[in-house]
């Protein structure tokens, strides 16, 4: 796949997932649009959302209950740039106008796209590589130890597909995974346990684990935290560049 044609892919897909068109997000400004739950969209909850926002730097997206729009217009209407919208001041403010409706903002979430072919490799010296299919994965659940590379349990609405685990002798050393967040695109996660962590095992997995992710005919993407520089390296040091950050509102509890 071109740059292009992967850009085409996640566009496509952040379309249904906020209820917008791929032409819209090209054309870039703000964008509102009613909460919906598309077909095919990637089933992070089963709720019809009360407020989502999503911006690919030149393009933002609010997806929130129509009754919220003016407030939302008027807490938009200064930002010069849509990227803007995700300063932390602004974030503050947005708070505010969703509090009294009894939500709170979730935290932010990066994803990454890739910009090149990726390079599997084998294992450095003194390790093995084990892949591990969907039917294998289920023998991780319930999954704590490896939190990001895998989902706590099974997960129908976006199962682990696929695993590649590092060990040293029989020792698991790290562990990434993909699951199917949609059928075009799979999310990598990748863990490297503490003793293990500066030896180069986490692009590795990652590098593998995509290129076989393509391999099968999907897009990989690359989500991490803004705070999290251990695993951006690694998503650079693997061809993945920014392309989206998102966050969303959730019910106070209490």
């Amino acid at each position: 796949m071109t740059k292009e044609d992967i850009f085409d892919t996640a566009y496509n897909q952040l379309a249904v997932d906020f209820n917008t068109t791929p032409e819209a997000l090209w054309a870039g400004g703000l964008i509102f649009t009613p909460p919906a739950l598309n077909p095919g969209r990637r089933a992070y909850s089963d709720k019809l959302p009360f407020f989502e926002l999503v911006t690919t730097g030149t393009a933002a997206v609010i997806m929130a209950e129509e009754g919220l729009w003016p407030a939302l217009r008027q807490w938009a209407g200064d930002a010069d740039e849509p990227h803007w919208l995700m300063e932390f001041p602004r974030m503050q403010r947005l708070a505010e106008i969703l509090s009294p409706y009894g939500y709170a903002l979730t935290q932010t979430f990066h994803h990454y796209l890739p910009t090149r072919g990726f390079a599997p490799a084998g294992a450095p010296e003194g390790f093995s590589l084990k892949w591990l299919e969907r039917r294998e994965i289920g023998a991780y659940y319930p999954n704590e130890a490896w939190p990001n590379a895998l989902q706590t349990v099974e997960n129908p609405a976006r199962p682990d597909m696929l695993a590649l685990l590092a060990l040293e002798g029989d020792r698991p050393a790290a562990m990434a995974g993909a699951s199917a967040d949609s059928h075009t695109l799979w999310q990598i996660g990748i863990d490297v346990l503490p003793g293990y962590r500066g030896r180069g095992l986490g692009s590795l997995l990652v590098e593998n684990l995509c290129h076989e992710v393509e391999r099968r005919g999907a897009v990989p993407f690359y989500g991490t935290s803004l705070s999290n520089i251990h695993s951006q390296n690694i998503a650079w040091k693997c061809g993945f560049r920014p392309a989206s950050v998102c966050v969303s509102a959730k019910k106070k509890e209490g």
